[in-house]
């Protein structure tokens, strides 16, 4: 079965989050606000939800929770408002802890949260040894992040990731193998059996996987912008268990804003409901022209669903397409 990486990604993250928030405040506590705090968190954090005109990417993350305290303390008018305004304070030193803003001395940053605790955030339990506790925590949680990609790393594969020119922030996307094959075998041979078929098919969950570890760090490092356009296997629409298997992998919104599976137009006619059902579940495709494809202003323009409409220079409409390209954003021409 196909892991989702992202999905348990987030909800490592989630359960630090809970578990180092409860410790920090002991009998001072609140679940429900700290919860919805870290919901807030993760939605900034790593779905790029919120307050996107704030150009560093800490201050829009932090100004997602001072708009969600803004709001609980509406909704929780009984509650002292000491406890959001602790619940918000807090996450400035998540910030670090779960690498938002860089840390250069950890052993100095957990005595300056332990001395907070005290002074600012007012917790007069005595947890023996909490500074050793809160230190081992924060380590325990980085090197588990560190090593979070390991158990699915490969020498057998390896992406090849090529940036598209004249298109900001685009890439291409291939798998290679590593591994060797016997000679008997041509390769042409090669190729065209790795390229086509079930083994096609089959690769693309190992390309999702890798290209999803990709996304993650990117994500970690508040790196929303950049896209992958990545290869797709027309033969999957007549499968609807496999398809669902293989999309298993981006099947996460953090994941699909950045990951675009290319198909052709011929495709897209073949499938137009299934793949508007995909779309409507997150999923997003690049469209490649083809010869089946009339290349006026107007169909152009139908295509606009499409972010990338991808024609390669050797396409017979390439000449009309680049005619109209300055009235239209989203055309690659590129060579096969």
């Amino acid at each position: 079965m196909t892991s989702n990486l992202m999905e348990q990604y987030v909800k490592n993250t989630k359960t630090f989050l809970k578990s180092f928030i409860k410790m920090f405040f002991a009998e001072k506590y609140n679940e429900k606000i700290s919860n919805e705090f870290i919901s807030t968190y993760i939605d900034s954090r790593i779905y790029s939800y919120g307050e996107n005109e704030q150009r560093f990417f800490y201050r829009r993350i932090y100004a997602s929770l001072v708009k969600r305290k803004r709001e609980l303390e509406k909704e929780f008018p009984k509650i002292d408002e000491r406890v959001f305004e602790d619940n918000l304070r807090i996450f400035q030193f998540i910030f670090y802890i779960d690498g938002v803003r860089p840390v250069t001395d950890l052993d100095e940053f957990v005595r300056i949260i332990c001395a907070s605790r005290k002074i600012k955030f007012d917790v007069k339990d005595a947890i023996k040894n909490f500074q050793g506790r809160v230190l081992k925590a924060i380590k325990t949680y980085q090197q588990e992040k560190e090593d979070f990609f390991k158990p699915y790393e490969t020498t057998d594969f390896e992406l090849d990731i090529e940036k598209y020119t004249l298109i900001d922030n685009t890439y291409k996307v291939d798998i290679k193998y590593n591994f060797k094959i016997p000679y008997i075998y041509s390769n042409k041979v090669i190729n065209e059996v790795f390229n086509e078929g079930t083994i096609k098919e089959d690769k693309l969950i190992v390309e999702y996987m890798l290209l999803t570890m990709v996304c993650i760090k990117d994500i970690n490092k508040g790196n929303f912008s950049t896209k992958y356009l990545v290869e797709f296997a027309n033969s999957l629409f007549k499968k609807q268990s496999k398809l669902k298997q293989t999309l298993k992998a981006i099947d996460n919104s953090a994941i699909q804003d950045k990951v675009f599976l290319k198909i052709t137009y011929q495709d897209f006619e073949e499938n137009k409901e299934l793949i508007y059902d995909l779309m409507k579940d997150g999923y997003r495709f690049a469209i490649i022209i083809d010869d089946t494809f009339n290349p006026t202003l107007i169909n152009l323009k139908k295509l606009s669903v499409f972010k990338y409409m991808l024609v390669p220079e050797n396409c017979k409409h390439s000449e009309r397409i680049q005619e109209v390209q300055t009235k239209l954003n989203n055309i690659i021409i590129y060579d096969l």
